[in-house]
């Protein structure tokens, strides 16, 4: 019976740390801040970013100025490809990191050290 519980737990987190999904992408991570002071064209990107079906969850936080991005299963993404989601905005976008999703260790807020 322990044998039993010990092989599920195991196979529940192992598989929960994956990044690869069943269609055999990856999942990646992007975050940002976004220096926007106007909040209805802020509001106009992250509709837009939703639109994007390459995009599984977007969060653009009003008050921190924050921007998250979890993918759908994709073979690669960058920081480039995460900045022209932002079209003539990327200009406004600091901080940018990309990663991939449970492997890769993201920033946490506030973020310190930005080289770009």
């Amino acid at each position: 019976m322990k044998t039993t519980i010990l092989l599920v737990l195991l196979f529940f987190f192992t598989g929960t740390g994956n990044a690869q999904t069943e269609e055999g992408g990856v999942k990646y991570f992007a975050q940002c801040m976004v220096n926007i002071v106007d909040e209805e064209m802020f509001r106009s990107i992250e509709s837009n970013i939703r639109l994007n079906p390459n995009v599984e969850v977007v969060r653009l936080d009003w008050e921190t100025k924050r921007a998250f991005v979890l993918t759908k299963n994709l073979t690669s993404f960058t920081d480039a490809d995460f900045e022209a989601w932002f079209g003539s905005n990327t200009i406004n976008i600091t901080c940018v990191q990309t990663g991939v999703y449970g492997v890769d260790e993201m920033a946490k807020y506030p973020f310190t050290n930005c080289s770009n």
